[in-house]
């Protein structure tokens, strides 16, 4: 047999075809990274200004928001969306009996539900319901369980504040 024998017959031509096919239909696609250099979604995110706040977890996850946003300098002065915020948290324990020397494991669970509007028309550009969960220990020393439940807050408003900005941006830049 001479390697003229080996050519490729009609099915081996018609899947190759289709690769070639697939190939070039791919290519067309784009994807864009989130966090890229693209000034639009970054000038968006600037002139989001956030709603106050009544409760210092939400506090801390509004002013991480505006930092995230802004990139550090402060809310915008003239808005084109506004963000609204409803929070919540509450501690819990997870196990049902302690550990040695008296310690027990906690967990927080805060939960955020935003809404982006555009001031210009009203119209919500998104929304969303996002719930983190981060966990601390509890001693038998009443001070270390309030600066643990408070570092738990804290983490817990730094998480959320993360994934409403990458929820955001995503839905400014599409």
């Amino acid at each position: 047999m001479s390697s003229s024998d080996h050519t490729r017959s009609g099915p081996g031509r018609l899947v190759l075809g289709l690769f070639a096919t697939i190939c070039l239909v791919l290519q067309a696609c784009q994807v864009q990274p989130l966090y890229s250099s693209n000034r639009l979604t970054a000038s968006n995110l600037q002139s989001i200004t956030i709603e106050p706040v009544d409760d210092r977890v939400a506090q801390q996850l509004r002013n991480r928001l505006i930092f995230l946003y802004s990139g550090g300098k402060g809310e915008p002065a003239s808005p084109e969306y506004t963000l609204k915020l409803d929070f919540s948290g509450n501690a819990s324990g997870i196990l049902r009996e302690q550990l040695a020397n008296g310690i027990t494991a906690q967990r927080y669970t805060a939960t955020a539900t935003y809404t982006l509007t555009d001031r210009r028309t009203g119209a919500i550009v998104g929304e969303g319901k996002r719930k983190v969960v981060t966990f601390y220990d509890q001693t038998t020393q009443e001070f270390a369980n309030r600066r643990a439940l408070r570092d738990a807050e804290n983490r817990a408003a730094e998480q959320l504040a993360e994934i409403i900005r990458a929820d955001t941006a995503s839905d400014l830049s599409g």
